[in-house]
Parts: structure tokens; sequence; C-alpha cells
């Protein structure tokens, strides 16, 4: 099974860290990034797998760790998850709220989604964060999976608070929410496998 690829950032900017700093109508503009990407192989095939993860309510999924909260609930969606530009606001456990939007979908490999609006704690420190999901094909009809989630911090200084945040505590989180879909996948497998091979094959003509 593929290892969790760990934690990585990216600075733009004057910083203690390296970059360059870029001119933007008469001032200095600082783009701070800090992510982390986790993978998995799971035994499950590709195309059911990805149908599967993109209709599961998030609350399955996404489980507290450490001081971060479960997902309690998603309303508001606009339309169906697999489309680029609808929305939905993802409720959190300790009241708090934050808006995601799918920004890229290609069936059965990738899914890409924005979160926006954080009202909590990462609301001043970070703009919004980026979700990129990639799915592709492993041995023996299982799925390698890859996920980064990339905040997009206000300033150095917030980049400086995420950097440990996301070390510490969004990084486990990631590897739990894996590890959590992993374990359903798997254990509903054949239930999800049938449906998405059935809408897969060729329609039928009636001979009525």
């Amino acid at each position: 099974m593929p290892g969790n690829a760990g934690l990585w950032y990216h600075v733009t900017g004057r910083s203690i860290v390296e970059g360059i700093s870029t001119l933007e109508t008469n001032r200095i503009t600082i783009m701070t990034t800090i992510g982390s990407t986790v993978t998995a192989r799971v035994a499950a095939p590709r195309a059911a797998l990805f149908d599967w993860f993109i209709s599961i309510p998030l609350p399955r999924i996404l489980l507290k760790y450490g001081p971060i909260p479960s997902v309690a609930s998603t309303t508001g969606q606009t339309g169906p998850w697999d489309v680029v530009g609808n929305s939905r606001i993802v409720h959190l456990a300790d009241g708090h709220t934050a808006r995601e939007s799918v920004t890229g979908y290609q069936r059965s490999s990738y899914f890409a989604y924005r979160v926006s609006d954080f009202d909590n704690f990462l609301g001043r420190l970070a703009a919004d964060a980026v979700g990129r999901w990639w799915f592709a094909d492993g041995p023996n009809g299982s799925t390698d999976i890859t996920w980064t989630y990339t905040f997009n911090a206000r300033n150095r200084l917030a980049a400086i608070a995420l950097l440990p945040i996301v070390k510490i505590f969004w990084r486990g989180y990631m590897r739990q929410a894996v590890a959590t879909l992993s374990e359903l996948a798997v254990a509903e497998e054949r239930a999800f496998r049938a449906p998405t091979e059935d809408s897969m094959k060729p329609a039928r003509r009636s001979t009525q």
C-alpha cells in the first residue's frame, strides 16, 4: 500500500523560507500556500469507487481528530455534486460552517473543490482552501487514491501559524478520513459495484 506523502508548503514573496517578490499595482503581493497530501490503496474498482465517493455524505468520513471537529451535515446544495460550480454549506459539529464549491470533475479519475467562508479560527488564517482527489487503477482491481488539501494563507504570519496546525492535526485528520473511506468502501463494495457497472454498460434496445 502506498504510504502517506506527507506535508509540503510553498511560499511566494519575501519570507523566512524562500521565494521572490512580485510587484502588482505598485505594491508587493505575497501568496502563501500550505498543504498536505495523503495516499491510499482501496480494494475496490476505480469507476465504482469514484461514483460512490462522490455521493457519500461527509459525516461518514470526516470525523473528529484532535481539535478539528467532525462534519455534522451539509445544507443548501445547489445541484448535483458532479457539476462544476455547484456549492453547499458544510456544518461542523462545533457549530461553525464553511462553503464548499466544486471546481473540477472528471468521472472516475479526478475531483476538486474549494472551501471558503470559514467562520471559525481558520477564517482568520486562510482566505480559502483547495482540495483535489485523484483516482488511478491499482493492481488486482484496486484503486490508488491521492488527496491533496491546500490552504491559501492570508499573510506570512498566518502561514507560520498554519504550518504546525497542518503538520500536527490536519494531516492526521486527512489520514483518518482516508482510512475511514477505505474501510467503508471495502465493506460496501459489493453493494455499490453493481449499480455503477450497470450504468456504464450501453443501453439495450427494447424488443417490444
